[in-house]
């Protein structure tokens, strides 16, 4: 990532429109073949990022989630028996997969080039023996956005699905088009809509917009669904979970993946006036110039 000093001033930055590639990010988006990618989420407001990693990492991955969560309270409703949240820099797997390069390239895409790591959870889920039907209903990630949600997407949901997603093995499912509406689901919508299945291999990774509807299904056959949800932010959103921390760990900091210092905002001007000091403007002509891309 380019540092803060180094980047063109606000005035001369040249806007990027929703769905829009900028100048800076093209070469990338032709380098990793992704203009699929970007296809299917203008239109329909998900994808996926095929062959993002090698499907060893997914493994490492999964390892990971499955030493970190905890049991959750109550699985008989979803079938989700463990959650690990927090955890960008707990795993050298997890940190590697949240700044793969093809998965950063669709983040910026879609959420500004300093977009900020948002939240990083897994979760493990079992085959569904409980009563109701075990399904994630449909909602909108940044559903704690004023209505109408802006043109510019704000928040971008990756999904590593460690073991690959099926339809019987309780994949995420999303209303293709969705996102064009700018709003949550109404009760009328969660009665209408017809949901499909984002399936993918070991490998591949689930990606969505904020405004688009998306839940899951069940799953309906033994063995589990190890997943990590992360999340990606524009800058002008506060995260959810707070990981700024890591930039006070100098032996983190010397040996993080490259990307690692964009997702912890390390280059953005929030909190750094002092009572001695205010702004530090060059943070903030970055940021300000960044927005715009």
């Amino acid at each position: 990532m380019a540092e803060a000093e180094t980047l063109e001033r606000p005035e001369e930055a040249k806007p990027v429109g929703p769905f829009e590639v900028s100048d800076e990010l093209r070469p990338r988006i032709d380098e990793f073949d992704l203009w699929d990618v970007i296809a299917s989420l203008r239109e329909h407001g998900y994808g996926v990022i095929r062959q993002a990693g090698p499907p060893s990492l997914w493994d490492d991955l999964r390892e990971a989630i499955h030493t970190l969560s905890t049991p959750t309270e109550d699985a008989s409703a979803t079938g989700i028996v463990g959650s690990a949240p927090l955890l960008l820099g707990r795993h050298p797997a997890i940190d590697r997969i949240a700044t793969l390069p093809k998965v950063m390239a669709i983040a910026e895409f879609s959420c500004g080039k300093a977009m900020r790591g948002g939240r990083f959870v897994g979760s493990i889920k079992h085959q569904f023996k409980g009563e109701g039907d075990g399904a994630l209903g449909l909602h909108a990630d940044q559903n704690w956005m004023p209505v109408p949600f802006p043109e510019h997407n704000l928040v971008m949901t990756f999904c590593f699905a460690c073991e690959g997603m099926t339809h019987a093995g309780g994949a995420t499912c999303v209303v293709p088009g969705s996102h064009r509406l700018r709003r949550p689901p109404t009760a009328k919508d969660l009665e209408t809509a017809e949901p499909v299945a984002i399936e993918t291999e070991k490998g591949d990774v689930a990606v969505w917009d904020g405004a688009v509807w998306h839940g899951s299904l069940p799953r309906k056959i033994p063995g589990t669904r190890t997943v990590l949800h992360a999340t990606y932010q524009r800058l002008y959103t506060q995260p959810i979970d707070d990981f700024t921390y890591l930039l006070k760990d100098e032996a983190y900091m010397a040996s993080a993946p490259e990307g690692m210092r964009q997702l912890l905002g390390a280059e953005l001007f929030f909190h750094t006036a002092t009572p001695e000091n205010d702004v530090d403007m060059k943070k903030f002509m970055y940021a300000a110039a960044a927005a715009k891309l």
